[in-house]
């Protein structure tokens, strides 16, 4: 029947669709699976019909489609679930928090009477480690059954009012009552759905991501497949997580390196000799505060560890956790060996956008549980603050006041000066393959006892990192085990800094050494610019940098790590050809050179860089102008999307006047689609006085 309860019939229009469906290919799924059943999805009264389909390639694989009643529409949802071939076959991945549950009152209760119960078995273990790995566990299983339970009570409801719809609409009913059932299934969507629900009633503006059809979309975690060692790609299961055990158990494995090239090589450096620097307060027994103050710095929305406990959950209850913390804190660093699961970590891999095939073309990170992360917290808090007096100028990366800015600018600084003055030099840029995961242990704890830090203290560091474990989770899917003996976990809090000191030595070196560098005040010259592992070095003659090669041998024996001889760039200041050559070690000079996200070159390079990004912000905005935003979804998309593009390089490089117009152009043609300035008579009100507070 169609809507007016007549028998069927073919008018011009369905004969139209039919045939340019027919000409497709296409085929109507529900025909395919019910051939002789109506199914109709559009009800009114006592009108019916079935005008929602899905159309798919006849040798596309579609499971039956699904008819259901809804709140909002006279239409009824149908819904089938697609066969996508080419997608990776995914796993279940790792149990985490739903931070959303925290939000309920009584979970939050649950938790509390849960947790006041398991502090009286606090006697009954033996240590306390052994007494938090316990509530770890339970408290898991707890979330898990009042999650499972507010889920079926939700459902069950939402299911009895889906029937009551159901036969409602079948009896022709209209009115009171069945807008009753709509509103309360409509309250049902909304907890269940919310941010769908938001985005229906409300528009975009109110969903999670509101502009997500504007973003690049990447596939940057599934994995199809990764070559082994002898070359053969590996699409399987098993096979993918053997490759990526393999690869890294060797790889954070540990070098069997000379403890006399290390303390050689570390005796040689040139370190700040400071009396006035007290470190009593690097080993003082960890307080409540610290504690407290780990977990309020902690990032929300971030991947758990294997516990699956969020920091959502620490901050929520950090109230009672944080003084049972410190307590396990302070008795694991007094035992020497933290919990099991505090060694454990799940390690993930992503894209690096270069060959996916090849494994060492994915960055790992690991996946900490938060309470360790919560450790190394408080461990990198009471670090940082020597770090200024401790590491190297030049270091620029987890250094109070210093940043990228105030590495690449002085970078710019040295290219300005040889311009003016000509003067001729190289800019040597040096990478280091794997630079975190190849950081040797026993070296890291040389140096940081040669750097003067208490014993004590560099004994805690070491329990961080002793017996540490890790496993592969690729698409969802969960590796064997292996031990990691080297490198520093990235993914943790205190990663950087403990790399920053790694690297230190060698940057010593290349300064304490006999280079000219590049005078940039009276008395400073700037031989080395680093921020973290990236590396720049300015050379002034061939023995200049033979002197850098011949460090770096030395640094790679003494530390473990490895040049990327592939990646290292080299860049010649002066005009003309270079006038002296580099050792074989390092690659021919090219034209430009990249340095934290700034390409630098000869002439005006500024102009340059500005064009490319103007370009950049041009097809974003092309692409953006014909999707439908509110005035103020357009201004958050310019000020979230569009000048972080000109932002960081507007440090570094000033706007050239002819750019100021074209930017400006830019932002009015995707607020008023038209690239001139626009009066406006009437703006909106309700975000302050004319709309000014969009801004």
């Amino acid at each position: 029947m169609d809507r007016g309860g007549a028998a069927g019939r073919l008018g011009y229009d369905s004969i139209y669709l039919n045939s340019i469906v027919s000409q497709a290919g296409l085929e109507d799924v529900h025909i395919r699976h019910f051939p002789d059943r109506t199914g109709f999805t559009f009800y009114r009264g006592t009108c019916r019909s079935r005008i929602d389909r899905f159309f798919v390639k006849q040798d596309f694989i579609v499971s039956p489609p699904e008819v259901t009643a809804v709140e909002f529409s006279d239409h009824c949802m149908v819904s089938v679930s697609l066969n996508v071939s080419e997608s990776p076959q995914r796993g279940r991945g790792l149990w985490r928090l739903n931070s959303a549950l925290l939000g309920e009152e009584c979970v939050n209760q649950s938790f509390r009477e849960f947790f006041q119960a398991q502090e009286s078995l606090l006697d009954l273990c033996n240590t306390k480690a052994e007494w938090w790995e316990m509530v770890k566990k339970r408290a898991a299983g707890l979330f898990r059954g009042l999650a499972n339970k507010i889920q079926i009570d939700k459902d069950r409801a939402y299911q009895s009012l889906r029937r009551k719809l159901d036969r409602l609409v079948s009896d022709g009913a209209q009115g009171g009552e069945v807008a009753r059932v709509r509103a309360l299934m409509k309250e049902y969507q909304y907890d269940r759905y919310s941010s769908l629900v938001l985005e229906r009633d409300y528009g975009k503006h109110h969903s999670p991501d509101p502009y997500q059809n504007c973003r690049e979309v990447f596939s940057r975690k599934s994995i199809h497949g990764l070559q082994n060692e002898a070359g053969v790609l590996e699409t399987s299961v098993p096979g993918i997580l053997r490759v990526v055990k393999n690869y890294y158990a060797k790889l954070l494995k540990g070098q069997g390196l000379s403890r006399a090239s290390m303390s050689s090589f570390l005796e040689e450096t040139p370190i700040l000799q400071d009396e006035n620097i007290s470190f009593d307060e690097l080993e003082c027994e960890i307080g409540v505060e610290e504690v407290r103050k780990a977990i309020e710095g902690l990032g929300l929305k971030k991947s758990p560890g294997p516990d699956g406990l969020t920091a959502e959950f620490y901050k929520q209850f950090v109230d009672v956790l944080a003084p049972r913390l410190t307590e396990v804190f302070n008795s694991t660093l007094e035992e020497g060996l933290l919990p099991p699961s505090m060694r454990h970590s799940a390690l993930i891999l992503l894209s690096k956008g270069l060959d996916q095939s090849k494994v060492e073309n994915w960055r790992p990170i690991a996946l900490l549980n938060t309470d360790r992360k919560i450790l190394a917290k408080v461990m990198f808090n009471r670090l940082f603050p020597f770090a200024e007096r401790l590491l190297s100028p030049s270091q620029h990366c987890t250094v109070k006041g210093r940043s990228t800015f105030s590495a690449v600018l002085g970078i710019r600084e040295v290219l300005e000066r040889c311009r003016i003055c000509e003067w001729g030099k190289y800019l040597l840029t040096l990478d280091q393959s794997k630079a975190f995961d190849r950081v040797n242990h026993e070296y890291l704890w040389l140096l940081l006892d040669r750097y003067g830090l208490p014993g004590k203290f560099v004994n805690w560091l070491k329990i961080l990192y002793k017996g540490a474990e890790s496993f592969p989770l690729v698409n969802g899917w969960s590796g064997e085990s292996f031990g990691v003996s080297s490198g520093v976990r990235q993914g943790c809090p205190l990663s950087p800094l403990l790399y920053v000191f790694a690297i230190d030595p060698l940057i010593r070196r290349i300064e304490c050494d006999a280079l000219a560098g590049v005078p940039l005040s009276p008395g400073r010259a700037l031989k080395v610019s680093a921020y973290a592992d990236d590396v720049t070095v300015v050379v002034s003659s061939g023995e200049e940098a033979e002197t850098v090669a011949r460090v770096l041998r030395d640094y790679s024996r003494a530390s473990g790590s490895l040049i990327n001889q592939n990646k290292c760039k080299t860049f010649w200041m002066g005009k003309g050809d270079p006038a002296f050559d580099l050792p074989d070690v390092f690659p021919v000079a090219q034209p430009k050179i990249k340095i934290l996200g700034i390409e630098f070159g000869h002439g005006d390079y500024a102009k340059q860089i500005w064009e490319g990004k103007l370009e950049t912000a041009s097809v974003l905005v092309n692409r953006w102008k014909g999707l439908k935003f509110t005035l103020r979804e357009r201004v958050d998309l310019i000020k979230t999307y569009l000048i972080p593009i000109f932002l960081y390089l507007s440090h570094v490089c000033l706007l050239p006047e002819a750019f100021y117009v074209k930017i400006k152009g830019l932002f009015f043609q995707l607020l008023w689609g038209i690239r001139q300035t626009s009066s406006k008579e009437i703006l909106p009100t309700y975000k302050g006085r004319r709309g000014v507070s969009v801004w």
